[in-house]
Formats: C-alpha cells, sequence, structure tokens
C-alpha cells in the first residue's frame, strides 16, 4: 500500500505581469515551527537583554555605592576640618577680647603714669635733694631711685608705640601680642608702683617754705637771745611776715600735738615719715587738730606773734628723732634778710 501524503502549504510569489510566478511547497509542520522558532529567538534575545541590563544595574550600583562611600570620606574629612577652623576662630576671639581687655588696662596704666608724672615730675629731679644732713636726709642711692623711677616712667611713655603699629610692622601674632602686653603691664604696674612710692616720699619730706615771707630774722644754732641779750641756742630759724599771714604745712603728715605755751605761744607739731617732725610756734591762729592728715601746702594757721616774741614771725622748726636740725638744707627756697 501507497503512504498517504502529508499535506503541504503552497506560497505563489508573483513579481510582475510579466514575471514568471514562482511557487513554494512548505510542509505544514514547518508552517507551525518557524513562528515557534522566531518567538524563542526573540525570547531569548529579551532574556539576554534583560540579563545584560540586570549586570550592567548591579555594575552601577556598585559604582555608586563606591561613589557615596568617597564621597561620604570627603564630606567627613570637610566636617572635621570645619569644626577644626570653627575651634580656631573661637580660640582667636578669646584672644582677640583678652587682648582688647588687656590693652584698656594698658591705657589706663599709661594714663595714670602720664597724670602722675605731669604733677611731680619736676619734684623728682635735683633741688629737693642737693642738700644733704647726716641721718635726716634721703641717702644718694634713694636719690638716684626715685630720679630713675621718673626718668624710666617719662621714656617708657613716650618710647612705647601703639600695638596695631606693631602688628602691622612685623606680622606679630595674636599670641606674641598677648604676651607683649603681659610683660608690659608688669613693667608698667612696677613703674607706676615705684613713681607713687617716691610721690608718698617726696611729699612727706618737709621741702615745702612754710610762710608767703621768705625773709629770715634769726638762723638756726647760737645767737644773742633778743631779750636777753644773752648767748643761747636758737633750734629753727624765724620767718619775719605779716600779722595774720598764712602759714602752710611743710610737708604731708599727721597733726601729732597743737597747743599754747607761754614762750612757744600758739603752736602746732606735724609727725612726717622717717621720724622728721616740723613745728610752727607763735601763732596767731590754729587752723587745725590733733589727729588731722595735712597735706604739703595745706594752710594750717595763722602768723602771729604769741608767746615769747618780739614782734610778727613764725618760728618754723624741724627734728629728727626728737632732735633739732638745721631746716634751711630741707627747704626748697631760700632767701636770707
Amino acid at each position: 500500500m501507497k503512504r498517504a501524503r502529508k499535506p503541504k502549504w503552497s506560497f505563489v510569489v508573483l513579481r510582475g505581469a510579466d514575471k514568471t510566478v514562482k511557487q513554494f511547497h512548505v510542509s505544514k509542520r514547518s508552517v507551525f515551527a518557524a513562528p515557534t522558532a522566531v518567538v524563542l529567538a526573540v525570547s531569548g534575545c529579551i532574556t539576554g537583554l534583560q540579563l545584560n541590563s540586570h549586570y550592567e544595574k548591579n555594575h552601577l550600583e556598585e559604582k555608586l555605592s563606591e561613589h557615596d562611600l568617597l564621597f561620604s570620606e570627603t564630606l567627613s574629612g570637610k566636617d572635621e576640618t570645619i569644626h577644626s577652623l570653627q575651634q580656631e576662630l573661637v580660640g582667636l576671639s578669646e584672644q582677640a577680647n583678652e587682648m582688647k581687655k588687656k590693652m584698656e588696662a594698658l591705657q589706663q596704666l599709661e594714663s595714670h603714669l602720664k597724670q602722675f608724672i605731669n604733677n611731680y615730675g619736676d619734684r623728682l629731679d635735683s633741688s629737693t635733694y642737693q642738700v644733704q644732713t647726716p641721718n635726716t636726709i634721703p641717702s644718694a642711692q634713694s636719690k638716684s631711685l626715685q630720679q630713675n623711677a621718673s626718668n624710666q616712667s617719662y621714656n617708657y611713655i613716650m618710647e612705647s608705640k601703639p600695638l596695631s603699629l606693631l602688628v602691622h610692622k612685623t606680622g606679630l601674632t595674636l599670641t606674641s601680642l598677648n604676651a607683649i602686653a603681659d610683660t608690659m603691664e608688669k613693667s608698667m604696674a612696677l613703674t607706676l608702683e615705684l613713681a607713687q612710692t617716691t610721690r608718698i616720699s617726696v611729699d612727706a619730706y618737709p621741702s615745702v617754705w612754710p610762710t608767703r615771707s621768705k625773709l629770715l630774722s634769726s638762723g638756726f644754732g647760737y645767737r644773742r637771745d633778743p631779750l636777753t641779750g644773752r648767748a643761747a641756742f636758737h633750734a629753727g630759724i624765724d620767718i619775719t611776715g605779716k600779722l595774720g599771714d598764712p602759714v602752710f604745712s611743710a610737708a604731708d603728715g599727721t597733726v601729732s600735738e597743737t597747743g599754747y605755751n607761754s614762750s612757744l605761744g600758739a603752736y602746732i607739731v606735724i609727725d612726717h615719715l622717717a621720724g622728721l617732725q616740723s613745728a610752727y610756734m607763735h601763732l596767731k591762729e590754729i587752723e587745725t587738730k590733733e589727729g588731722d592728715f595735712v597735706v604739703r601746702g595745706e594752710k594750717i594757721g595763722l602768723l602771729g606773734s604769741s608767746g615769747r616774741s618780739t614782734g610778727p614771725h613764725l618760728h618754723f622748726q624741724i627734728m629728727h628723732k626728737d632732735e633739732p636740725v638745721n631746716p634751711i638744707p630741707y627747704l626748697s627756697l631760700i632767701k636770707e634778710d
């Protein structure tokens, strides 16, 4: 027997009216297998593309993670740098505030020292201490110390420059300026303390002429007593003046005694530093009292002729440790009659 022939599909291809016709015979199995093959091919391509896309996606994610980690590390480093800069800025701000306070303190010290020199600079020169008496007048070492204090204070103020100028010219840091300011402050304070100590010593030294008149009617030492005509020791100097003229304290001190004596008349005794005392006798009036602190040049009474006296005058006397000494070397202005 003959096998039954499988049916075939025929495809006719017409290329034109004047062309031959092409006819193709395809089995039924081929007709159904071809689309399946196409579908499988397309599916394979799609699957390959998906796998490639997944690989690329994973690769990009890895790179992105690496970039994120690098960025995080960079950002962390920047944050640390910013924090460090902020700390330095806070430190610089504190140093600047400290410098400002120190400069304000220095300006105050400088102002005080300038004021002191204006008030007392000419008193620390030579005239006050030119004449020396044993155990009474400050030593040469004390004079040198006092004069050096005045000169150093003046030179320090005249030669010091604003710190802003130092910064501009030398480029000093705030730390260096703080150290300079500390040194300047200590030096200025020490100089001012020394100057103030010198001023106290000078003001407590009986060197101011006690009356307006500079006329001496009698000096210190032995003389002919004007009432008895006999030789007698005169423990001070007599200064002739007008009745009621003011009498001034010769130095800073504390009034230790006031009173009236038939011989001394109305009198005042003032205690000064270094065991010195000054006495004012034959007064018309006493204008202070025991325990008062008086300053040099302060009015303490009126010139008179009380007690044992031949006319209006002031008996002025200086004692060192209760022993009378010649007042002339202590006084700044002298005009003998």
